[in-house]
């Protein structure tokens, strides 16, 4: 089917990876030019700490539903994340996910400034 320019999927029946907890929205939507991908966190539930320093991406953080914080390095900072804040963090600052007590749907978009975005291998639609 040729590409129409638009396509509406709704979230939950995008490709799923994660056992569910990740949304491929750029595979299922067909992106190019950016990453993005919605995750839903449990309720009070802290990720592992990661960094973007290798991608040299930036990520931006929107709650699409609950509430929690980004935690900066070493709880350097701790960031508001519910509907009513965005959080942009760079590439070699160390971060994680810590989620309120409804946990958290949050929309990750990143890519590298300057250049064509590269999509890593595990944002692929998984093949049947």
């Amino acid at each position: 089917m040729p590409d129409s320019g638009w396509k509406c999927v709704a979230i939950d029946d995008l490709p799923q990876i994660w056992d569910g907890w990740g949304k491929l929205v750029r595979a299922g939507l067909d992106i190019t030019a950016f990453g993005v991908q919605i995750i839903d966190f449990p309720a009070d539930y802290t990720s592992r700490s990661h960094d973007e320093a290798d991608s040299g991406q930036e990520e931006l953080y929107l709650a699409l539903r609950g509430s929690g914080e980004i935690v900066i390095g070493d709880d350097e900072a701790r960031l508001t994340l519910d509907p009513d804040h965005v959080i942009k963090v760079g590439p070699g600052i160390e971060r994680k996910v810590a989620t309120g007590p409804e946990g958290v749907r949050l929309l990750c978009v990143g890519s590298v400034p300057g250049r064509g975005y590269t999509p890593p291998a595990w944002t692929q639609q998984p093949s049947d």
